[in-house]
């Protein structure tokens, strides 16, 4: 059963009133988190994998917390485009960040496993405010990590 609107605008208003002061001025990214999310139209699961980023002004998030922000977004059934728009807003509004990014890229099921048949085909959204959507340099940096192919570190 989804949950109420209300319970998860609460839950982000907890996670970003707790920050830490910024002694950091540059880009802080969490890259590729796996999402899962339900199509609005079809009622079928969306595999996402988001990244975020945002470029602190007096306050930084835990770094934990940016994922957890992607997830619980994520969880709503919502169009991909309007999830994309949340993360950029929330991280440039209530963080109150030089800017924010966000990058998604979306596997749906009522693509791959109904209809067309698309099994490979990736949607992608992005949502840039602040020094990201002002600046196309910090905006090109932002699209240049998150696309970068994985590294693996372990």
């Amino acid at each position: 059963m989804a949950r109420p609107r209300k319970a998860i605008d609460k839950e982000i208003s907890e996670m970003l009133a707790r920050t830490f002061p910024a002694r950091y001025d540059e880009m802080v990214i969490s890259k590729q988190n796996v999402a899962f999310g339900l199509c609005p139209h079809h009622l079928l699961p969306v595999v996402y994998r988001i990244s975020v980023a945002y470029i602190p002004r007096e306050k930084v998030l835990g770094i934990s917390k940016l994922s957890r922000l992607c997830t619980v977004l994520a969880r709503r059934p919502m169009l991909q485009e309007d999830l994309t728009h949340d993360l950029s807003r929330i991280l440039h509004e209530q963080l109150e960040s030089r800017g924010a990014a966000a990058y998604i890229e979306g596997l749906h099921l009522c693509m791959a496993a109904r209809g067309i048949g698309a099994h490979e085909a990736r949607v992608v959204t992005s949502a840039v405010r602040g020094v990201f959507r002002d600046n196309a340099p910090t905006r090109q940096e932002f699209l240049d990590l998150v696309t970068a192919p994985a590294i693996t570190l372990v």
